[in-house]
């Protein structure tokens, strides 16, 4: 029996169809740049989340280079991963083509995994930090180098209603920056072609709200540097408060040695935190890594797991 389109996409709503859905020298510019326009003797901050805040963030956002940012559908907790979504869902792929372009007119450099030759190799980091259950889109927009990344989600029902939600997260630490959903009526037609417009419509106009949150973070965060995740793998045997001294020494060096250090977590196991590292200093992650390793060495041996552009992966025993 030939499926008519109306009938695929009540099908779809019937059984809950619910989408989860440059290199090294150019990161260098764009930090130093930011750099340069920045006062860094003035220690007066506001609330960047306010209205006052977010008109003079806007206005100053002009005279800084802009964070790179990644786009990726939220998990839909079906099994499907993200790079499968979409590519294979056209519901998916309207949605942030919606996103991609409201940032390509804004002149933001967008990452996405689609046509990414590093697939395997942000799969084996997944693996290597947290195990399976580590969300794509945090491992993946290390890799790449974004700065941020938003992940949307998006429902359609069988009267051509549809909703989108975004919410962004800075990379190193998948802070959660803001969230913003918008809707689009689109009274009565439900072919696909128009649901996917509508999608693409309702992201285009969820966006300026994320675009003010994002920018608010980033400008008052590059007061520190640029942000580089560091996860230590800690081996071999040391006694609770043997353990203890070493990870308090390892982080009080640290501290000395970049603008800022925030520890997100310790274990026995591991030490996890991010740098922040003036660009002019440390022109890659090279540099940063070169710095920890020897700030750490004096205290106890060290491995390079794995290094990319934004995330250190390394042995500690």
């Amino acid at each position: 029996m030939k499926t008519t389109p109306f009938l695929f996409l009540f099908l779809l709503v019937l059984t809950g169809f619910v989408f989860a859905g440059q290199d090294n020298n150019a990161t260098r510019k764009r930090a130093n740049n930011a750099y340069s326009e920045l006062n860094f003797k003035d220690s007066k901050k506001t609330s960047k989340y306010s209205k006052t805040e977010y008109s003079k963030e806007e206005k100053k956002a002009e005279n800084y280079s802009k964070p790179v940012i990644m786009v990726l559908p939220n998990k839909n907790g079906s099994g499907i991963s993200a790079l499968q979504q979409v590519t294979e869902n056209p519901f998916a792929k309207a949605t942030m083509d919606g996103i991609s372009d409201y940032l390509a007119d804004k002149h933001y450099e967008v990452k996405s995994l689609e046509g990414s030759s590093e697939i395997d190799h942000i799969v084996q980091l997944q693996n290597d930090i947290a195990g399976n259950d580590e969300d794509l889109a945090y491992i993946a927009s290390l890799t790449l180098n974004a700065d941020i990344f938003i992940k949307y989600s998006g429902k359609m029902d069988s009267k051509g209603f549809v909703t989108v939600e975004l919410k962004a997260y800075e990379s190193t630490t998948a802070r959660l920056l803001g969230s913003q959903s918008s809707s689009i009526d689109s009274h009565g037609r439900t072919s696909p072609i128009d649901q996917q417009a509508n999608l693409k419509a309702a992201a285009k106009k969820a966006m300026p709200s994320i675009e003010k949150q994002i920018l608010a973070y980033w400008i008052d965060d590059l007061n520190f540097g640029t942000q580089y995740k560091v996860v230590m793998n800690i081996t071999g045997s040391y006694g609770d408060s043997d353990l203890e001294d070493l990870q308090d020494q390892i982080t009080l060096k640290l501290k000395k040695e970049f603008s800022k250090v925030k520890v997100n977590s310790m274990t026995s196991k591991t030490i996890d935190l991010v740098v922040y590292a003036d660009p002019i200093k440390y022109e890659d992650v090279n540099e940063v890594y070169r710095t920890i390793r020897q700030t750490v060495k004096p205290l106890a041996e060290t491995k390079k797991l794995n290094i990319t552009k934004k995330l250190i992966v390394m042995e500690v025993k």
